[in-house]
This record gives structure tokens, C-alpha cells and sequence, in this order.
């Protein structure tokens, strides 16, 4: 089951404060929070900063500077908590924690993995984390409260373009796209640096998108592939549940797990161009 529902915005004003007479300016990374009962819009791309938005009135808060670093991804922090953007630049490899305003940035997280392929980040259980996977290789977890990192995996020299967490029997864990596997980490002392399971197979080319989804007492992910299917899978045994979903012509580059009248669906974006949203729980007995 699967529909397209086409989405555009238009903000008002320009996000940069001066234009590149080469560079194409196009938006590649989006994120929103909600602030003092605005939704607050925050993009950018990989020949420009980042800006952001009020997104019901179009007037530009923050505008990107000349000397701003290119972005190379963008998240909110999701869940119950003060609403934060954090950003990674795409040539000085910092990682930057922001509040959705104008102000200059909250927090500047040390990064040991080299260049951002992919964030995420999220408040649960007491816990404010981000993490993110190299464009050449690793995983890294922050606390951000604290500022520190948190763990650190390496992946033997394999990139790692989408990246997601989530809590599996009451412990923290990372979940990553690593070639045509899913990798999955707990960040409790207790697991180390080793795999909490064998790496979940089945996508027949690169994972490119992944997130999580709580659904009664069952911890999924759904990850999206470049062999243009969206999958779901059971993180407590391992298993994928059901066929692949088809309804992409191209390689799947965004899934998104969300609530809507009030069943639980993911959403996914392709190369095609489509907007396809599946109903998880007919998934999920």
C-alpha cells in the first residue's frame, strides 16, 4: 500500500548574504523544530551555509554568510526537549549544536570521523544524543548535554550514509547503513565496540536512508536502498518483516517514520521524485 503526495514551500528571502556567481545554491538537507509555538525551518546544501526560517510567515531568521562553511547535513533533535538544530559543515568537519534563532552556535562537538555523511539526533529516556556516520568511514554518539562523545565505531574503511538511534531493551542503541548491511550498536559499556547482532542482509545494494519507529513493545527500523526498496525490520530478532516495499523507480535516498491520524507510517523520498507513505502497522500484528 502506498500513495504520492507531492510537497512544495517557497520561503521568502534570500538565505545568503552573497551569492556565488558559480555555484547552484541548492538546498540538500532540511530540518524543523517547533519554538515558541512557530515552526521553525532550517536548510542549506553543499555550496552553501545554512539559514532558517519561520515557516508560516516565510521571513527569514538566521541568513547564511559569505564566510559560512558549506552544509553537509542538517537535523533536528527530536523528541521531548528544548528544540535544537545540529549541523555538520562539509570542509572543516565541525559539528555544530544551535538553537533556532539567530544567536551564535550553543555547542561545537569534537569529530573524529572526518567528513559527515549523515546526522540524527534525539531526546529519549533522559538522554540528548546525536550521531553520525563518515563519508569514508565510522559512527560516532555524542552527549549533548555534556558535549562529549559518547562512542565511537570504526567500519573498516567503509562509508556509512545513513545513520539512526534508538532503545532496545531499555539500552541506547546506533543503528547504520554500512554498504548493503544494516549494522546495529549498543552504546552501554557492557556491549563494547562488537556488533549486538549479526548484520541485517537483504537489500541488493547500498542502504541509504534508515530510521526507527516504536510500535506497541516491537523497536523497528526501516531502511531505504539504492536497489529502490524500502524495507522493515524487527531490531529485537534480527528479521525483516514482510516483502520489500516497492513504489520507487530509483534508488530510495529518505525514509521517515511519523504519526498521522494516529497509525504510524513512514515516509520516503527517491530519486524518481515520488513521496510514497506506507502504513507500518499493517505490518505489525
Amino acid at each position: 500500500m502506498w500513495q504520492e503526495r507531492p510537497l512544495t514551500f517557497a520561503c521568502a528571502g534570500d538565505p545568503l548574504a552573497a551569492r556565488y556567481p558559480d555555484a547552484e545554491n541548492d538546498v540538500d538537507s532540511v530540518a524543523a523544530v517547533v519554538s515558541g509555538g512557530r515552526v521553525i525551518l532550517a536548510a542549506g546544501g553543499d555550496e552553501q551555509g545554512f539559514a532558517f526560517w519561520d515557516l508560516e510567515s516565510g521571513e527569514l531568521i538566521r541568513g547564511a554568510g559569505f564566510d559560512d562553511p558549506y552544509l553537509a547535513a542538517i537535523t533536528e533533535v527530536r523528541g521531548e526537549g528544548p528544540p535544537l538544530f545540529v549541523t555538520a559543515t562539509q570542509y572543516a568537519d565541525e559539528i555544530l549544536v544551535w538553537r533556532p534563532s539567530a544567536e551564535d552556535v550553543l555547542t561545537e562537538l569534537s569529530n573524529d570521523i572526518g567528513r559527515i555523511a549523515c546526522l540524527t539526533a534525539t531526546y529519549a529516556h533522559g538522554l540528548s544524543l546525536a550521531a553520525a556516520g563518515g563519508m569514508d568511514e565510522g559512527v560516532a554518539v555524542w552527549d549533548l548535554t555534556a558535549g562529549g562523545e559518547v562512542r565511537s565505531f570504526d567500519t573498516d574503511e567503509k562509508g556509512v550514509p545513513a545513520v539512526s538511534l534508538a532503545r532496545l531493551a531499555g539500552d541506547p542503541i546506533v543503528v547504520a547503513g554500512v554498504e548493503d548491511e544494516i549494522h546495529v550498536w549498543g552504546l552501554s559499556d557492557e556491549h563494547g565496540d562488537d556488533l549486538i547482532r549479526d548484520p541485517l542482509t537483504g537489500h541488493e545494494d547500498a542502504v541509504v536512508a534508515l530510521d526507527t519507529a516504536v510500535i506497541g513493545d516491537r523497536v523497528l527500523a526501516v531502511s531505504g536502498g539504492e536497489d529502490a526498496t524500502v524495507r522493515l525490520w524487527d531490531l529485537s530478532t534480527g528479521r525483516q518483516l514482510g516483502d520489500p516495499l516497492i513504489g520507487h523507480d530509483g534508488s530510495v535516498e529518505t525514509v521517515q517514520t511519523a504519526v498521522l491520524d494516529g497509525r504510524h507510517v513512514v515516509l520516503s523520498a527517491g530519486r524518481d521524485s515520488k513521496i510514497n507513505i506506507w502504513d507500518l502497522q499493517t505490518f505489525v500484528r
